[in-house]
């Protein structure tokens, strides 16, 4: 029973305390990260038309 109290109070005292929430920054990519995301859209760009395309056709 003894024990049993013990491991309440560490829990109780092992949660974590409400914190006030921490303002997000944004990071602009720059250099090589830059060309990796834009060419990362003409992927999806070039795949969209393709499916496009795909559906437009349909299956013969």
């Amino acid at each position: 029973m003894v024990e049993m109290e013990q491991n309440r109070e560490r829990l109780e005292i092992s949660a974590a305390p409400c914190q006030t929430p921490v303002e997000l920054t944004r990071v602009l990519p720059r250099g090589l990260v830059r060309w990796a995301f834009w060419g990362l859209r003409l992927y999806i760009a070039v795949m969209l038309v393709l499916v496009g395309i795909g559906f437009s056709r349909g299956m013969h």
